[in-house]
């Protein structure tokens, strides 16, 4: 179970109102509830510690799978709806802030609501506390059929004796309950379609920062890419833009990837690359991404190693290397 979760928007004033004075009431005199608020069914504290034990786990799978479908459906056809128009003026902004330059449009569109979320949940922010047991306070209806569950957590022995007071928004789902969207998770999403860095971002940034080996005093300046990279990478972005597959393949992979792989297995990436928009679009998303990018060299200078963690494609990194004095793609 988790800690000190948000209200989703949905959530009306009067909701709001009600819940914050239960909390008061609750931790000032433990005997007062406001007249509106119920107890707390079985279903209803199922599912709201479902969602405080995915939320403390730290997997958007998980997390993704307590929420309601609808809320989680709703988000994914919202946003894709916004891609699609971004795309149609020949623009990738937004796309870029949420799922990373390098996850074409095509991919994100093929992503179940589940999946969808999970990848959203890369750039987003959401900890909690898990909890061995409870205190259900009470369940405080609102509109749209939402009830706020407000709950004290209690941890385990060895987190101390501090109970954590928690409010998980719950919606029907068939006969049982399932958590809403919380809305921290919505404004982190809005922060980055608009650009805003989140509070909470910003101090989950400042918790794990440390200064980078170029910015410490006396680290070396980035090393000036050679003529041999630029050159290698426009070559490959033209061939990509112009769907010329075998020329990619054949001219800009390194040779000692065409040493070790077999015939049939090029003839094959070559086929899937010329029948394939997306995995086009993936391998000149990889080139133009590795422009903006400062490589580390390896080998005396021989290997150019690009990092593309949080660039949203399916591998962390890109590697050039020089043989006979000429750059190729080596994976």
């Amino acid at each position: 179970m988790a800690s000190n979760l948000p209200i989703p928007r949905r959530t009306s004033s009067r909701g709001l109102r009600a819940a914050l004075s239960l909390i008061l009431a609750l931790l000032l005199v433990p005997t007062a509830l406001p007249a509106q608020s119920t107890s707390v069914t079985s279903a209803q504290k199922k599912a709201a510690g479902e969602f405080l034990d995915a939320v403390a786990s730290g997997d958007p799978q998980a997390v993704a799978y307590a929420i309601h479908p609808k809320d989680l459906e709703d988000l994914r056809l919202r946003i894709l709806e916004m891609l699609r128009n971004e795309a149609q003026r020949g623009e990738s902004t937004i796309r870029s802030r949420l799922f990373g330059a390098g996850m074409p449009l095509s991919e994100i569109e093929r992503l179940t609501s589940i999946n969808f979320y999970a990848q959203l949940a890369r750039r987003l922010t959401l900890t909690g506390r898990y909890y061995e047991d409870a205190k259900w306070l009470a369940a405080i209806p609102d509109r749209d059929d939402t009830v706020h569950v407000v709950l004290r957590g209690i941890q385990p022995k060895e987190r101390g004796k501090v109970q954590v007071v928690n409010i998980v928004t719950l919606r029907p789902y068939g006969k049982d309950w399932k958590a809403t969207l919380p809305s921290e998770i919505e404004a982190q999403i809005d922060d980055l379609i608009n650009g805003r860095r989140s509070p909470t971002m910003m101090i989950a940034q400042a918790a794990v920062a440390a200064p980078a080996p170029s910015a410490q005093p006396g680290s070396a300046a980035p090393v000036e890419i050679p003529a041999g990279i630029t050159e290698l990478l426009d070559a490959a972005e033209k061939s990509l833009a112009e769907g010329n597959c075998e020329q990619y393949y054949r001219e800009h992979m390194s040779p000692n990837f065409r040493k070790v792989t077999s015939k049939n297995a090029l003839e094959t990436l070559i086929a899937t690359c010329k029948n394939s928009l997306g995995t086009r679009e993936l391998l000149l998303s990889t080139v133009r991404i590795a422009r903006e990018l400062q490589p580390r060299f390896q080998y005396e200078g021989q290997r150019a190693v690009y990092d593309m963690s949080g660039q949203g494609l399916p591998f962390n990194r890109f590697v050039l290397e020089q043989v006979d004095k000429r750059w190729y793609i080596a994976e």
